[in-house]
């Protein structure tokens, strides 16, 4: 159970609730968490999720907020890190897939169908601070020699978004019958293998035999 500091300020408490309530989604999925349930995780009462949220899906759209704001803020670090553009784009897939093991089955179904705000709020989430991180990473990595600089890195950016938008559906998650922490390093896999240079896969190669 994840309890919540009574004496905390308005700022703190409002964000230990959505903190409390993200690992709940996580674990169970959204829709089958009630606010009772949520009150009971927490170790608060009920009328102290009302008095911070105004309903369910209120809560459920800040807690996706809260989590893509995390999100983005932890890939900027990461892509701007490392020894060079593969390193980064690595770390930022590591990053994720930590994120999608902890994800509830459910839990992007559940949004789609019942919480459609929260779902577009994460659809934004990807294809604005997601495409914009990749696009960075590819200039980067032109820059480096690691990356082919005989392609649009604006239109590829696009395009890898627009795969990885097919492949956090619902219905096609269903369809591949795999973990999606596993179709995203395969993806991830392919879109490296597709853009590198022959020094960019020779230092993948390289990399991979090291770990």
């Amino acid at each position: 159970m994840t309890t919540v500091t009574q004496g905390s300020n308005k700022e703190t408490r409002v964000l230990e609730l959505l903190t409390g309530c993200e690992h709940a989604f996580r674990k169970f999925g959204v829709r089958a968490v009630s606010m009772d349930d949520l009150a009971s995780q927490l170790g608060v009462s009920k009328k102290t999720l009302y008095r911070y949220f105004k309903d369910k899906a209120d809560l459920v759209l800040q807690v996706f907020n809260q989590a893509c704001e995390r999100q983005k803020a932890r890939t900027e670090i990461l892509s701007d890190g490392g020894f060079n553009a593969i390193d980064a784009v690595i770390a930022v897939m590591e990053y994720f897939q930590s994120e999608l093991r902890e994800m509830h089955p459910s839990m992007l179904f559940d949004l789609q169908k019942y919480y459609p705000e929260a779902m577009n709020r994460l659809h934004t989430h990807k294809m604005v601070a997601m495409q914009g991180y990749l696009l960075r990473n590819i200039e980067r990595g032109q820059t480096e020699g690691l990356y082919r600089a005989d392609f649009d890195a604006k239109l590829v950016s696009r395009l890898h978004m627009a795969m990885v938008q097919t492949m956090t559906d619902p219905s096609t998650i269903h369809e591949f019958g795999r973990p999606l922490s596993e179709l995203q390093k395969e993806l991830h896999t392919y879109h490296l293998r597709g853009i590198a240079t022959d020094q960019g896969l020779e230092y993948l190669r390289q990399r991979n035999n090291t770990l």
